[in-house]
């Protein structure tokens, strides 16, 4: 089976480049910030207490990927639930520039209230839905896939989990389930 691998997240000047002459380039604000998300470090131990301090402990597996990715594009993108199979488009980072769409923190002001309480987000799937990190002391580590078609009406969903399916016990569990998209 082929190692997993992460592409980083932002975009090189070459990328850049690349992307202007196709005639896909992003205005002067969008290709800084994608710049410095390709410059940005990843993330210290300081960086990761920070996280903690907000939400709680966070699984040692998921720190180290923390700390040697800061998030990324998987080599391998399906995952097959019991439900469907689903695509993982990214996995965000901790340390990104202000402005930068797939962080953490974005992910968590968009959907703070819209997602079970004790979980963050930690990465984006097809159509809408995230990839939560379970923090509940009672099932700390389980990784969830949240649907976003079938999310709550109620103003705060801190206690809804209908809508979301455990798909694996640990973050090392999840990064193991999944697989290239081949044909």
């Amino acid at each position: 089976m082929e190692i997993l691998k992460f592409k980083k997240l932002g975009l090189s000047d070459t990328e850049l480049e690349s992307l202007a002459l196709a005639g896909n380039g992003f205005d002067k604000r969008t290709r800084k910030i994608y710049r410095l998300m390709y410059e940005a470090p990843n993330p210290t131990e300081e960086d990761i207490q920070k996280l903690e301090d907000l939400v709680g402990s966070v699984p040692e597996d998921y720190k180290e990927f923390l700390k040697n990715y800061n998030g990324g594009v998987p080599s391998a993108t399906l995952l097959k639930t019991s439900s469907n199979e689903r695509v993982i488009n990214s996995f965000l980072a901790l340390s990104a520039p202000s402005g930068f769409g797939d962080s953490i923190e974005s992910h968590s002001k968009i959907y703070g209230e819209r997602i079970p309480g004790k979980t963050i987000p930690i990465a984006s799937a097809g159509s809408g839905d995230l990839i939560l990190l379970n923090l509940d002391a009672s099932n700390f580590g389980q990784i969830l896939y949240w649907d976003h078609n079938f999310e709550s009406d109620d103003e705060d969903a801190s206690n809804y989990f209908e809508n979301t399916e455990v798909v694996a016990s640990s973050f090392s569990e999840f990064l193991s389930k999944l697989r290239p998209d081949v044909e």
